[in-house]
């Protein structure tokens, strides 16, 4: 039996839509399935844990953006439970999708799910007493997420299907008004101290924030995360490098280092805002550490 978790208001209402239409076909096809509805921020994360205990539950599937994607699999998590994970998207960024390879379009992406032909444990990354399955962002890109959540329009690229670039004019706002801090990254052990950074991604999967490259060399199941660092660079040079992001230029960029490790500490002069999954967790001080081969996946390869 298929459990699902649905994120109604995704996408600005595109969720309920979408369910709709995929219910249907659920029904046609008779598969046996239970679904939860969310009704506020944070539910998705209670729902997954009691749907699990029904019995029969093989597989928990997302209908949702990456917000959903993380409070589900943090309900599997706490519930302890070997069920594997899929997602069926309707948000704005969606990319747990997009790193493993799920269909956009939420049908193509159903076919997928039901099929489960091709399997993947990965890794996830604990942040306090939180699990991010994509990323975790310290400095500029949280208080970009923070700002992406509040602002009035990301409902509208959400209604116009151009949902990542609600993402793209927070940057820009934030860009104007943002001051880096001084930060000590402890990377296995051994601290940098680094000066004037502007943000700290601490990656899972490649992608963040609806395609753009971050982390290229991340591998989800390696036990390892890669880190990106952006310090010493102005507004105006920041603004022009920006657009590498998308194919992952900005790599050889001299203002971008990166590291790799299992353990992670941010500490800063400033409190800087943190996201996880794009959604706002904490303040640093921060610790990450990965906690290898935890979650099994539907991907499609």
């Amino acid at each position: 039996m298929i459990g699902f978790i649905v994120n109604p208001v995704s996408g600005n209402g595109r969720g309920a839509k979408v369910w709709q239409a995929i219910e249907e076909r659920l029904k046609e096809r008779q598969v046996s399935y239970l679904v939860k509805m969310t009704g506020e921020r944070g539910e998705a994360e209670r729902l997954a844990a009691e749907i699990v205990r029904q019995n029969g539950i093989t597989l928990v599937v997302a209908v949702g953006g990456d917000g959903t994607v993380h409070e589900v699999v943090n309900g599997l998590v706490q519930a302890n439970t070997a069920c594997m994970f899929s997602h069926i998207p309707t948000g704005s960024g969606n990319d747990f999708s997009r790193a493993y390879n799920l269909s956009l379009d939420p049908q193509q992406a159903m076919e997928t799910v039901l099929a489960h032909a091709s399997t993947k444990v990965i890794d996830l990354l604990q942040i306090n007493h939180r699990i991010a399955v994509n990323a975790i962002g310290a400095g500029f890109d949280g208080q970009v997420a923070k700002t992406t959540n509040e602002a009035g329009y990301k409902k509208f690229f959400n209604r116009i299907k151009l949902g990542p670039f609600a993402y793209i004019l927070s940057v820009i706002r934030v860009l104007f008004s943002y001051q880096p801090s001084d930060v000590t990254l402890e990377v296995d052990g051994t601290a940098h101290r680094l000066s004037n950074v502007w943000l700290i991604a601490i990656a899972n999967i490649p992608n963040y924030g609806g395609g753009m490259m971050i982390c290229p060399q991340a591998v989800p199941d390696d036990g390892i995360a890669e880190v990106c660092v952006v310090s010493n660079i102005s507004r105006l040079s920041l603004l022009t490098t920006f657009p590498k992001i998308f194919t992952g230029a900005h790599v050889t960029h001299p203002a971008v280092r990166f590291y790799r490790g299992k353990r992670i500490t941010v500490s800063s002069v400033r409190t800087l805002v943190v996201h996880a999954d794009g959604e706002v967790v904490a303040k640093t001080p921060i610790t990450v550490e990965v906690v290898p081969k935890k979650q099994r996946i539907v991907v499609n390869e």
